[in-house]
């Protein structure tokens, strides 16, 4: 399975969270608290009469699945603890507190997020004396609800969580088929370098080109390729008709 970290680009035009939505699912699956007469976690300076949510937006390195209708493909998406404080930041930058919608589909009104807040310690931020128990670099909203609808949802557990929307660009992190380069190499240095030496008594390599050996076989280019340069794979060379092996994909080092 792929995972892809999502990354905001501020040099693009349509970039960052654009918007906040109420939904039933959240896809960070945590849900939010409401505040009303006779729940649990109501505090003492908040006005019973003050309609309010708080809960996580985006919870950092948290693994969120996804599908890609089109290719059939299950992949997992992430954003990095330095993109949620970007997030959070250019979504009071550019004032999108009152920008909500209700399941990604349908824009609400009466909504507005009154705190915006990253969690710093997580036993003794104000998230945990709403119960919940988040990691360091969690973005936290606190919302007050004045649609009368959209509180009616939220008492009949309709809504129970945070989602996100906006633009964002994506990098491939890695596939789970990806292999990890000579994952059976002895880690300390000394019996390395020994390794090493044993391998290339063995080996031969059938030409240096640039400075760099050509290999008959192709798993002696890979083997190579993992021991001495951490890189997987390899490329064929063709030397005046006669096909030899580089070291690494073609588009790595050799």
């Amino acid at each position: 399975m792929k995972t892809i970290e999502l990354l905001i680009d501020e040099n693009l035009e349509l970039s960052g969270i654009t918007a906040v939505s109420l939904v039933l699912n959240p896809a960070i699956e945590e849900s939010f608290v409401f505040f009303n007469k006779g729940e649990r976690y109501v505090l003492a300076q908040v006005d019973e009469a003050k309609r309010m949510l708080v809960g996580p937006a985006l919870i950092p390195n948290k693994m969120i699945p996804r599908y890609n209708e089109a290719e059939d493909e299950e992949y997992e998406v992430f954003f990095s603890p330095e993109t949620v404080q970007q997030a959070s930041q250019l979504y009071m930058k550019e004032e999108r507190t009152n920008s909500h919608t209700y399941e990604h589909v349908q824009d609400i009104s009466g909504v507005t997020v009154v705190e915006s807040w990253l969690i710093e310690d997580p036993k003794r931020d104000k998230a945990a004396l709403y119960g919940f128990d988040l990691p360091v670099g969690t973005w936290m909203l606190s919302m007050k609800i004045y649609d009368e609808e959209v509180w009616g949802k939220i008492l009949r557990k309709e809504v129970k969580g945070f989602s996100i929307e906006g633009y964002f660009s994506d990098k491939l992190i890695k596939n789970q088929e990806q292999r990890v380069p000579c994952p059976n190499c002895p880690k300390d240095v000394e019996t390395l370098s020994q390794l090493k030496s044993l391998v290339l008594e063995e080996m031969k390599a059938v030409i240096h080109l640039d400075g760099k050996p050509l290999w008959k076989t192709q798993e002696e280019a890979e083997l190579y390729g993992e021991l001495f340069n951490s890189c997987l794979g390899s490329h064929e060379h063709d030397l005046d008709g006669v096909i030899l092996f580089r070291a690494c994909e073609a588009k790595g080092t050799d």
